[in-house]
């Protein structure tokens, strides 16, 4: 019985909208890191005004090294970075709490050379978001609000297309 009762309490904490601190239509909080190339990634010139332009936002994954789901998913993603940059839509992976070396390696590991990838070393941009495990996705439209959220990774092909659909409509 103890564990049905557990069971029941994580279906309901994991399924649950209310489990991500932002919600769909929240504005995001921005923030500036640096990425594996060394550069520094802004959020803010990624998303708002000067962005509606030529975009249609951004989607923002949250992943550690040491996720076994994060490391299947970074290869996925990688290989519809080209087709969503084309659709005006930047794909931007925050690895969490871990250092810039460990990050390159992975990288070079799964062959992800594609995305704009930071380093959110003290772990304070994923708190900001709300995100309490990996891998975490928000898909933010280019006005910055959140459009969908996908946590434990992407289901597949079917449902990243079903989430960045939500960042095209107007």
């Amino acid at each position: 019985m103890k564990k049905i009762v557990i069971a029941a309490f994580l279906t309901i904490l994991i399924t649950s909208p209310a489990f991500a601190a932002l919600k769909l239509n929240d504005s995001v909080p921005m923030f500036s890191l640096r990425e594996s190339s060394g550069s520094v990634f802004s959020l803010s010139d990624a998303v708002g005004a000067t962005r509606k332009k030529n975009g249609h936002g951004i989607i923002l994954g949250f992943f550690a090294s040491w996720c076994v789901p994060c490391r299947n998913e970074l290869p996925f993603i990688n290989s519809f970075v080209d087709e969503l940059r084309n659709m005006g839509i930047t794909v931007v992976l925050v690895d969490v709490k871990e250092d810039i070396e460990t990050v390159n390696a992975l990288l070079a590991e799964l062959k992800v050379d594609k995305p704009v990838v930071v380093v959110d070393r003290d772990g304070r941009t994923a708190e900001k978001f709300g995100v309490r495990f990996f891998p975490t996705i928000f898909f933010i439209n280019a006005d910055g609000k959140v459009k969908d959220v996908l946590y434990g990774g992407i289901n597949g092909e079917k449902e990243l297309r079903q989430s960045v659909q939500k960042l095209l409509e107007k």
